[in-house]
């Protein structure tokens, strides 16, 4: 071989779309997903805003449990701070650059976050208006 036949071929950059990224971190970490979750409005008319995906990850969750039992397939739960006792739940919007909520979901007034959370069914009725103002504030939605 000549030099020209041994120099390796440059590699493309690969373009990895987030929304596909972040379904399957999350689907390999145990959430039960539905992606494009819409939020309906009251009446006729288009739809209030959607989230990119929603997950579920119940605290006894154990892939490959009946495989072999002491090699557990281990979930990133430091980075995710998942709970050893509850129910996980992810409200996620997905972003290409820098991470921003759009208006439907920062604007208090539209209670799009609260809509969620009741149609989720994640949290008690009477727990959802605090749930939904922590959320925003801390940016979590």
């Amino acid at each position: 071989m000549n030099e020209a036949e041994t120099r390796a071929e440059p590699i493309s950059a690969i373009r990895i779309d987030p929304e596909r990224l972040d379904y399957w971190y999350l689907q390999l970490n145990g959430f039960l997903q539905i992606e494009n979750f819409v939020v309906h409005p009251r009446s006729n008319g288009g739809q209030r805003t959607d989230a990119d995906l929603i997950g579920v990850r119940f605290p006894h969750r154990a892939e490959r449990l009946f495989d072999n039992p002491d090699d557990l397939m281990e979930d990133d739960s430091g980075a995710l701070r998942l709970s050893a006792d509850k129910i996980d739940v992810v409200i996620a919007e997905m972003k290409t650059g820098r991470c921003a909520l759009n208006g439907p979901w920062t604007n208090e007034e539209g209670r799009n976050t609260h809509r969620v959370l009741a149609a989720v069914g994640c949290v008690p009725q009477a727990k959802i208006e605090p749930a939904a103002a922590a959320s925003l504030r801390a940016g979590l939605l």
